[in-house]
């Protein structure tokens, strides 16, 4: 990731979670004018079912490929790139900055990216470049791409990370040079900025829900009758319009087309998220922060600047994760969090019963947690976490980047430990299935046991600046 600041930048979500608001918001900030890159909002004849931007929000921001096709217009996604690419230009140059906005991933990474046919990038060959660029920096990936693909090395701009690191994974991943699959080519824009909105999944589905209802209380049935003699056409192969074209051909009731839009825009919002959760790149803002908290920070990274620390202290049980926790939010004055205070009642409840949690209930508890850290991230908080696996680091990590304290001893060392501290004993059984369940994390700030809590807070804080 560019370190900035950056005159492009890409707002990104699910359907329903509140993009348009936002970057209008974000638009009239910074004087500048939205490039629309949702590909159904193209096409002039449908306004309500693709949820157009309102006549008021269009008068707020002047916004450019709404509505300036007809369904009858034949456009690629390649002709889009090609359109829309002077245009981000000319409002770089003009305004020093430009916005693109869409829930279509493909078209905004065609843009910003280029379209290209990539192989899928393994899970090692993310690690190797992640552990390079670490440990040996800009210079480590440029001299690593010369070898991998001098072509491609010769062209690029050495100075980009983020293109260096994509670059070699594909390398890696395919044994074969990252040009050799190149199609389109760079775009030659400056690294933008992604920025995603995000909320609890139950809220994004309420919300869908709401907006298919407002979108027949606004006259949807009466625009895909209309658009019925038409229903073959690519544009129209659109959730909204395809079950309600069912409905017209008697293949279900009109109660039953509308809850087959409300599932299918369920999974769509859950197929767009699938997309953006790809690219490492996307900073995400919880949706129902206010605007100009969400400007705010937008406007932060903009200008390369970096959040307050959003550190997970991890290690099993009586490793004194919690201890060193408060310890370093102190230290750092920022939030102390405790894992264990956002379990949901159906956890809490299976652990009073005296039942073990297995990975399916997990995961909702770390979902949550993610959410709590990510609407912290401009204040910056300190969480206490057991996070035992590599997958549930991950699912913590989803939303923000995190810094992670390992608390490492040996099974016998914490056992004497927990023996000796009153009201906090696990019998052996159970501590060693911890330790069986132990994954050790590869990137982490390391703390031995044996350091006290000042020798262990000096090292976290001088390793996080």
């Amino acid at each position: 990731m560019n370190d900035g600041p950056y005159p492009i930048t890409a707002i990104v979500g699910p359907t329903a979670v509140g993009k348009t608001a936002f970057s209008i918001d974000l638009a009239r900030h910074w004087d500048t004018e939205i490039i629309s890159a949702d590909s159904r909002q193209f096409f002039k004849e449908m306004s309500i079912g693709t949820a157009v931007p309102s006549a008021r929000e269009l008068s707020q921001v002047k916004h450019y490929f709404i509505q300036h096709l007809s369904i009858q217009d034949p456009y690629s996604v390649a002709e889009f790139a090609k359109d829309a690419l002077p245009m981000v230009q000319q409002l770089v140059k003009e305004k020093g900055r430009a916005l693109v906005v869409g829930g279509s991933g493909l078209y905004t990474d065609a843009l910003l990216e280029g379209l290209n046919d990539f192989p899928e990038v393994t899970k090692t060959a993310k690690e190797k470049v992640r552990r390079l660029s670490k440990e040996e920096g800009l210079i480590g990936l440029q001299n690593q791409l010369r070898i991998a693909d001098p072509a491609y090395a010769a062209e690029v701009d050495l100075e980009n990370a983020h293109r260096l690191m994509r670059a070699l994974e594909v390398c890696w991943s395919s044994d074969q040079p990252y040009s050799s699959f190149r199609r389109g080519g760079e775009t030659d824009l400056p690294s933008p900025l992604y920025i995603g909105l995000t909320a609890e999944r139950t809220l994004i589905y309420k919300r869908i829900e709401e907006r298919v209802e407002f979108m027949m209380a606004s006259g949807l049935l009466q625009e895909a009758k209309k658009l019925l003699p038409f229903k073959d056409l690519n544009a129209l192969n659109t959730v909204g319009y395809k079950e309600l074209f069912l409905h017209f051909q008697g293949e279900c009731t009109l109660l039953e087309a509308v809850e087959e839009i409300k599932k299918n825009t369920r999974r769509f919002a859950k197929r767009q998220l699938t997309w953006y959760r790809k690219n490492k790149d996307i900073r995400w803002l919880p949706s129902e922060w206010a605007g100009d908290r969400k400007v705010a920070l937008t406007e932060h990274w903009s200008l390369g600047k970096t959040n307050s620390p959003l550190v997970v202290v991890m290690g099993v049980s009586g490793s004194g994760k919690s201890t060193l926790a408060r310890t370093l939010a102190e230290e750092l004055k920022v939030e102390f969090l405790d894992a264990d205070d956002f379990h949901p009642p159906t956890n809490i409840a299976k652990m009073k019963s005296g039942k073990p949690l297995n990975d399916k209930d997990r995961r909702p508890w770390l979902q949550n947690l993610a959410l709590e850290i990510l609407n912290r991230q401009d204040k910056g908080a300190i969480l206490a976490c057991s996070a035992l696996k590599e997958s549930y680091r991950e699912l913590l990590a989803e939303y923000a980047p995190l810094h992670l304290v390992y608390l490492k001893g040996s099974y016998e060392s914490i056992y004497e430990r927990m023996k000796s501290r009153k009201g906090h004993f696990m019998p052996p059984e159970l501590l060693q299935s911890q330790f069986r369940t132990l994954e050790p994390p590869r990137d982490a700030i390391e703390i031995p046991l044996e350091w006290s809590a000042e020798q262990a807070v000096k090292h976290v804080v001088q390793q996080l600046r």
